[in-house]
């Protein structure tokens, strides 16, 4: 990362004030993260450590829609980056050629007249099919089909497991076939089990067990009550929680 300008008027505009605290952080590490030209790898576990969340390729497209274009899986471009910090590229600016090379090469630059103006093929506004995307598909859909056309047990278990800290999708799903060999439980009283938990009070104050540790802790054999918690009662306290992060990080007194 080099040093380059940084944007404070960011501040007054709506659409970076309407971002989450996370998301504030997360598109001023996009902007860090990126090259001269605005460019910058993405890799799901460094934007996650670097930032202290999780971020995955759909945080970013979630969050930041067209701000941020994917020019493939592991790489994308600010465009609004070019303009900020060099407002008009042009070519009789020496700094400038070396920028001007790299967007001209990935066909993110029109030049005229020795001026360039970010262009940004329709291509890449909603990715590329990459390899890495066709594996994800091919594994939804082995998910919800199982040998002889019918849905897999598995499907059922991870869509009704509570997902505040459901974890790693291939360790759940080995647990889970493990729970059924070793328990001699069905698959759909596992799952009905679930279901249950995810209704608890356990669940409802935040504390829920990654699905893989539930499995491995045979906590399905356990009986969980309905929680007692109200619905309005969580919703108060997150709001008190929230209100206390602005009073922190917002500068409020």
């Amino acid at each position: 990362m080099g040093k380059r300008f940084t944007d404070t008027d960011k501040w007054t505009k709506q659409w970076f004030g309407d971002l989450s605290i996370r998301n504030k952080v997360l598109w001023l590490y996009c902007c860090d993260a990126c090259n001269a030209a605005g460019i910058a790898d993405f890799s799901s576990k460094f934007f996650s450590v670097a930032v202290g969340f999780p971020v995955k390729k759909e945080t970013l497209d979630k969050a930041f829609g067209d701000r941020i274009v994917w020019l493939e899986s592991s790489k994308f471009f600010i465009p609004s980056f070019i303009e900020f910090q060099y407002g008009q590229l042009t070519e009789a600016c020496k700094p400038h050629k070396p920028i001007i090379k790299e967007l001209e090469k990935l066909e993110l630059l029109v030049m005229e007249n020795g001026k360039g103006t970010v262009r940004v093929l329709k291509g890449y506004s909603k990715g590329i099919n990459t390899l890495e995307e066709k594996e994800k598909e091919q594994e939804q859909e082995k998910e919800t089909k199982g040998v002889e056309g019918e849905k897999e047990p598995f499907a059922d278990f991870w869509a009704v497991y509570p997902k505040q800290r459901i974890g790693n999708k291939d360790k759940a799903r080995a647990a889970f076939q493990q729970a059924v060999k070793r328990s001699g439980k069905t698959p759909q009283e596992i799952t009905a089990k679930a279901v249950e938990y995810a209704a608890s009070e356990e669940v409802a104050r935040g504390f829920a067990k990654g699905a893989q540790a539930w499995l491995n802790d045979d906590r399905f054999l356990r009986n969980y009550a309905p929680a007692k918690t109200s619905g309005a009662a969580l919703a108060a306290a997150r709001e008190a929680g929230t209100a206390k992060i602005d009073e922190i990080f917002g500068g409020s007194k």
